[in-house]
């Protein structure tokens, strides 16, 4: 993989949004997914709490986006898919954009909102009918006019025929399409999604007459390695399309990045994929919707969920918050592999063997990622290795776990997460043969050489063990005599011979008991 130093430049109304890429990883990035081709890309604009993400769930089918009363809950841009009368396409939900503010936050959402619109091929404009026209609803419009792309007004919040005509007001702005809806009961969608398909039959056709497909956004299936296609399916629940002829498919990977507010996890996300795509800032619990992104290298292809931070559940006060932490939990169960992300500096904390607790709960494989690094002063060449026995000691059940040293600020080391993460999942997969597996237990087990310990000291034998399961490896131990019940430390140390004896490199192994009692006559 090459290294490079470039800039991305986005312009809008004169603001230049630079994205510095310096010493990452340059592999080939897509954000939505198709059926070996490109989907048209269409933005949700407007400005803050006026229902965009209201209206981008109802669009995609599905609850994606966090959605409350409390204004500026969405920050990062948010991808899905959605199709209407046999077209479709991607969208993509921004923030609330006010285009002066310049505190960190409000600034970055601008800036996000402003790579959404660059992408995009149509905007849909949401507004307040129930507030009418604002401010900034003028200033937006200005922008969206230099814009030159279509505009579809979307006056939300039409619940009744009587706020109908409010809807009336925002043809002052000179846009030709404005449609009375309501995001929340579905009023008027199915207007507003006829004129959308309209629209993007017109450019497919004037596309297709010269010959090209300009200002659309690439599926990741639509690149030409037929080494790294996909055949899992997508949070959008559309299928990924079928390997070439010949080749082999390699599953998608679904990457998650947890842990605790504030200890780097956008950071992380941005490095990897080479561009701001997470909103980065001091201010802790700056992420709160789960961002997903497709990464493709020349290898592997993976989904990679950017989460809130999790905290306590005492420490969670707003609403916006618990449902970012419910979603971060969420990820993980349709997560392969989890970067568990701690601060070296701060140190490991409750929490933190908490939100692995929770991963190993999922069955994910684990990666552990000690950030920050670079903030240690006091390093010498002893220094991982003390750090990782005291980690250790700190979270005896992840012993299994790898561990990495690394900074997102300046790329240390951030290289090796990705063949670790795809070696994860790969042993995640393993299926021992029942061949191997029996000559297992007639060593380890029927010799004696691993007594099966029981609760309360009861004749309880193992008669044999097969495995089950895989992602994660279940197997599952049958025992008769005496009462159900294996100890945890015959477990732990069955668990331990099996980690020496086959490859469950990083991977959580989840045992089964399945007792014969006998039977009275």
């Amino acid at each position: 993989m090459d290294l490079v130093n470039a800039e991305d430049v986005s312009v809008m109304d004169g603001v230049r949004v630079i994205l510095r890429r310096q010493s990452i990883i340059r592999p080939e990035v897509t954000m939505t997914k198709s059926r070996n081709r490109e989907l048209p890309l269409v933005a949700i604009v407007g400005r803050p709490n006026v229902g965009k993400s209201t209206l981008f769930n109802r669009l995609i089918g599905e609850r994606r986006a966090i959605v409350g009363d409390e204004p500026g809950i969405t920050r990062d841009r948010i991808y899905g898919e959605a199709a209407w009368n046999g077209q479709q396409f991607a969208l993509v939900d921004t923030g609330g954009i006010v285009p002066d503010d310049d505190a960190v936050i409000p600034a970055n959402i601008f800036k996000q909102a402003a790579v959404a619109i660059d992408e995009a091929v149509a905007l849909i404009w949401v507004v307040d009918a129930r507030k009418g026209v604002t401010p900034l609803d003028e200033e937006l419009a200005r922008l969206l006019r230099e814009t030159g792309k279509r505009v579809m007004v979307s006056a939300n919040k039409v619940d009744s025929a009587r706020l109908e005509d409010e809807a009336s007001d925002f043809h002052r702005f000179g846009f030709a399409d404005v449609f009375p809806v309501s995001a929340e009961h579905g009023n008027g969608i199915g207007e507003m999604l006829d004129a959308l398909a309209d629209e993007l039959t017109r450019r497919r056709g004037d596309a297709a007459t010269r010959g090209s497909s300009p200002s659309v956004r690439k599926g990741s299936d639509s690149h030409k390695e037929p080494d790294a296609q996909s055949d899992a399916k997508q949070t959008t629940g559309t299928d990924a399309g079928e390997p070439q002829a010949g080749m082999p498919a390699l599953r998608q990977i679904n990457l998650a990045i947890v842990g605790r507010p504030n200890v780097g996890k956008s950071s992380l996300l941005n490095r990897l994929l080479g561009e701001e795509r997470a909103i980065v800032s001091p201010v802790a619990g700056t992420t709160r919707d789960t961002v997903d992104t497709l990464l493709k290298t020349d290898e592997q292809t993976f989904r990679i969920i950017d989460t809130a931070g999790i905290r306590r559940k005492g420490k969670t006060t707003a609403m916006a918050e618990k449902l970012s932490v419910v979603m971060a939990r969420k990820a993980l169960d349709r997560a392969d592999v989890a970067i568990v992300l701690l601060d070296a500096e701060e140190g490991v904390t409750a929490l933190d063997a908490t939100i692995a607790g929770y991963a190993v709960e999922a069955g994910c494989s684990i990666i552990l990622a000690l950030n920050k690094w670079d903030l240690l002063t006091d390093k010498d060449s002893s220094a991982g290795t003390r750090f990782e026995r005291k980690l250790r000691d700190q979270m005896k059940f992840l012993s299994w776990a790898p561990v990495v040293t690394t900074s997102a600020l300046t790329g240390q080391r951030v290289q090796k997460l990705l063949p670790v993460a795809a070696r994860a999942n790969k042993a995640r997969s393993v299926r021992i043969a029942t061949s191997r597996l029996n000559e297992f237990f007639e060593r380890e087990v029927k010799s004696g050489v691993t007594p099966a310990k029981t609760f309360r000291g009861s004749r309880l034998h193992v008669q044999y063990i097969t495995q089950i399961g895989v992602r994660p490896p279940t197997l599952v131990v049958f025992t008769a005599g005496g009462k159900a019940g294996l100890h945890f430390s015959f477990l732990r140390h069955l668990e331990n011979r099996l980690r020496e004896e086959f490859d469950f490199f990083a991977s959580p192994i989840k045992f089964v008991e399945r007792h014969k009692s006998r039977t009275r006559r």
